[in-house]
């Protein structure tokens, strides 16, 4: 199948079949928003200079940046248009999070996630990596142990430790077919009085795991009799890849329900990584939501800024027809990716990812360090990956791609990846 028809395709079936049931009913009417607005143009090569962009200021030489995961598309353009709103009014005073931010998160979890949960177990949170941070600083002390389950974020391992808690690898299980999957058997040796959260990367990120609710589940049963919290790290949830759907944390029994906590927001799926603080929280259990939102608050980082609240309910109530669209040119970069590796004789082995727009690419055959792997990639590739050894162990031999861009940008990097690594 060609690959314009193979997009044409997936965009439609995005656009005519994909919306989840109940999203309808979370859509503002016609009366409301402005206008109906086309899908959007993926294939559009947009100009990120004088953006202050991170992504693009590590890309000093000519390199093409696929490390950060940040897409290279336009945002949705109902969130853009909500935001144009807002400032076409000209008022940006002190403002509460209002009622419509927690309705539009719950009902687009019920909506997408298939996860009903009450309107006061809903929060702001100042971003899932900062709420992740206080979460810490409200539920452990200085020396106390976080399990984190390697190969994983690395910004995980990275505030753990900059906060004074240690940092526990529970390393997951990489079999001879290729596939992932949680140890329970190592998790119950790393327990003691010291040991205090669990750090949950669902769907995992870089390997793009969305964990079934049966491992959930054990991993809850597990955690609940040793006494530790789950933190679970949702942002990549909204983008379930091939049909697929998302288990939030919470939902898969009433152990999980009464440890866990819920990290999430659209900044991934809507390209709204600049937003910071757009982000939100999900606590069943009453006396862990009530010291969380009590930290938060005595640490003044429960204020939701203006365009924040509009965004996320703008991408969390409005027409999902771009996402899907978005999700299934997404499906279509990993299909070149997954070409490109079959066609050609590099050494290399992709792991197609469930969820998300990053691709983790394993090298390991070529016997190269990772300086060395790193090395082919920046300086005669050209190219710049999501450095695998980040990751923690077993991340080895292996790096990150950021697909979230024109298939032209990714087809000109895989040129690229070919002639450096050519036998």
């Amino acid at each position: 199948m060609k690959r314009r028809t193979f997009i044409k395709g997936m965009a439609a079936a995005g656009a005519s079949t994909l919306v989840p049931a109940g999203a309808a009913s979370l859509a503002l009417s016609s009366c409301e928003r402005s206008k109906p607005f086309p899908i959007g143009d993926f294939n559009e090569v947009i100009d990120r200079g004088g953006t202050w962009s991170i992504k693009y200021g590590r890309a000093k030489n000519g390199e093409i940046p696929m490390w950060i995961a940040d897409m290279d598309f336009r945002t949705d353009p109902y969130v853009s248009e909500a935001l144009r709103r807002r400032l076409d009014r000209d008022v940006l005073g002190y403002t509460t999070t209002p009622p419509e931010f927690i309705d539009a998160v719950a009902g687009w979890v019920k909506a997408r996630h298939g996860y009903e949960v009450q309107k006061e177990w809903v929060g702001y949170a100042p971003g899932v990596i900062t709420s992740l941070n206080q979460a810490y600083l409200t539920f452990t002390e200085p020396g106390d142990k976080i399990i984190i389950q390697p190969p994983v974020y690395d910004h995980f391992k990275l505030y753990i430790e900059r906060l004074g808690r240690v940092a526990v690898d529970n390393p997951l299980i990489y079999d001879e077919h290729g596939k992932y999957r949680m140890d329970f058997e190592g998790l119950e040796k790393l327990f003691d009085e010291k040991t205090k959260v669990l750090l949950l990367c669902n769907p995992q990120n870089p390997v793009g795991i969305l964990w079934d609710k049966e491992t959930l589940a054990t991993l809850a049963e597990i955690c609940e009799r040793h006494g530790v919290i789950v933190l679970s790290d949702e942002i990549h949830g909204d983008l379930a890849l091939y049909h697929k759907t998302h288990t939030p944390f919470c939902s898969v029994s009433d152990a999980a329900a009464r440890i866990g906590m819920i990290f999430a927001g659209p900044t991934k799926a809507f390209n709204l990584a600049g937003l910071t603080g757009t982000a939100y929280c999900i606590i069943p259990d009453k006396e862990k939501r009530d010291k969380y939102l009590g930290g938060l608050r005595n640490a003044k980082l429960d204020e939701a800024s203006v365009m924040t609240i509009e965004a996320v309910i703008a991408a969390y109530r409005e027409d999902t027809s771009w996402l899907e669209s978005l999700i299934r040119y997404i499906e279509g970069n990993i299909f070149q990716v997954e070409k490109f590796v079959a066609t050609h004789d590099l050494g290399i082995k992709s792991i197609r990812p469930q969820a998300s727009f990053l691709i983790w690419l394993d090298f390991r055959e070529l016997g190269l360090s990772q300086e060395e792997l790193m090395d082919r990639f920046i300086k005669k590739a050209k190219v710049i990956p999501s450095n695998g050894l980040s990751y923690g162990p077993g991340g080895e031999g292996f790096v990150r791609l950021n697909l979230g861009c024109p298939i032209s940008v990714l087809n000109d990097a895989l040129d690229r990846i070919a002639k450096a690594f050519a036998r």
